[in-house]
């Protein structure tokens, strides 16, 4: 297929929830004739538009100017038909009084990502995966939430969170956990607009707000945020590995007349295509929640993450870089040292697993570390074999921002 056909392809998938269907071809013409045009027009719904998309292909500057001149378009046609004409502020200010007596939420949503593995990972090749969300809005600044996939699952019952990777590993946290990442603004329905206003403007992203009928014939709200790549990729290990880390372009559709969230579709932009990685599949309001949601039942064998604590010899580990430390730790796997090997973990013991996965590598290079992304640590490139003679490349994650000041493995095993 050609590059334009691909662009059009991927332009018509996102027309075929946001207009009805004689629009579609009418619109797909003027997003394709009308790149030079649109650079003089201005929406007729103003919102925060901070900064310009620069993107580095033709294929994906294409996609952004077609996603602009869509909402544009979306905003000509039916703002002549009586629609009224909003700004982002106004919007926020009906949604946060519309979902003032809002009691609880739950969101089904499919994410491109391993099933055990942190919530915010997201791979452009992976298959999808279910994700479900709950939230009891309870007048405490915090609620209670639950996040769970397979393999992994964070509750936060108002008090304190924890998570559980499944089958036997599990850490602590705070009301304002780290655990979940992204998906975590999502459960606010109540302040999910002003969350991307805000990002808006701390990221130099571009929020263009229309409204525009459904395909259920109601009025609809769209908000389209496209927003650059956070970090630094001088090396793009961490690039498209997380929406953060990736170009992307995040579609909302709120109900016009309560100003609920109804969908969200995230789009990765790539040099080839534009690629769904987050679709809300379902979303209810006011639903009554099983309280016992809120609290986990752990294994007797759990193992504990948590910071690394200073050692007797604390002073030698501190003096180690990341390639000092990425050596000790596989040069301790290799000799089935596991109380060393936890001096470069962050739990409380070694699992059996990783002793069975690990024991007894012979460790064939270890390479030049390097950053990505915002990531606070280094990746360490690293190539092994196994006991059973197979091969292993891939890229150690470190870190050493933790109060005993030493580099311990946080990824990449």
């Amino acid at each position: 297929m050609r590059p334009k056909d691909k662009v059009e392809e991927a332009i018509k998938k996102k027309l075929s929830f946001t207009a009805s269907a004689e629009l579609h071809d009418r619109m797909l013409d003027d997003v394709l004739n009308a790149q030079e045009k649109s650079k003089k027009t201005k929406s007729a719904a103003t919102g925060p538009r901070i900064g310009r998309i620069i993107m580095k292909s033709p294929i994906t500057k294409l996609a952004a100017a077609a996603v602009i001149i869509i909402a544009i378009a979306l905003a000509t046609n039916f703002m002549n038909k009586s629609m009224p004409t909003v700004s982002a502020q106004e919007v926020l200010a009906q949604a946060t009084k519309a979902v003032s007596n809002l009691r609880s939420v739950y969101i089904k949503a499919q994410i491109r990502t391993i099933g055990h593995d942190n919530f915010e990972l997201i791979g452009l090749d992976y298959d999808f995966v279910p994700n479900e969300m709950w939230k009891e809005f309870d007048g405490s600044p915090q609620g209670k939430w639950r996040i769970e996939k397979p393999g992994r699952v964070v509750v936060m019952d108002g008090e304190s969170s924890l998570l559980l990777i499944r089958p036997n590993h599990a850490a602590a946290g705070g009301i304002n956990t780290g655990f979940v990442g992204w998906l975590k603004p999502l459960l606010d329905v109540d302040k999910v607009l002003d969350s991307e206003i805000k990002l808006a403007q701390e990221q130099g992203s571009e929020l263009l707000l229309t409204h525009q009928k459904g395909l259920d014939g109601k009025d609809k709200l769209l908000v389209s945020v496209e927003a650059l790549a956070q970090g630094n990729f001088t090396n793009d290990w961490l690039k498209n590995k997380s929406i953060d880390a990736s170009d992307n372009l995040r579609i909302y559709t709120f109900d016009a007349e309560s100003k609920l969230l109804e969908t969200l579709e995230v789009y990765v932009h790539t040099d080839e295509e534009d690629v769904l990685v987050f679709q809300i599949t379902g979303i209810e309001y006011n639903l009554e929640i099983d309280p016992t949601l809120f609290a986990l039942e752990l294994p007797e064998d759990v193992i504990w993450y948590g910071q690394p604590k200073e050692l007797a010899d604390n002073e030698k580990y501190e003096q180690m870089g990341p390639k000092e430390t990425a050596q000790a730790f596989f040069e301790a796997c290799a000799d089935e040292n596991w109380e060393e090997v936890l001096k470069f973990r962050t739990t409380s013991a070694v699992d059996q697993r990783i002793k069975d996965y690990l024991g007894g590598v012979e460790i064939i290079s270890i390479g030049e570390p390097f950053k990505s992304g915002r990531y606070p640590g280094w990746f360490v490139p690293y190539q092994i074999k196994f006991k059973n003679g197979s091969i292993k490349k891939m890229n150690l994650a470190v870190r050493n921002d933790n109060p005993a000041k030493r580099y311990v493995v946080d990824g990449g095993i």
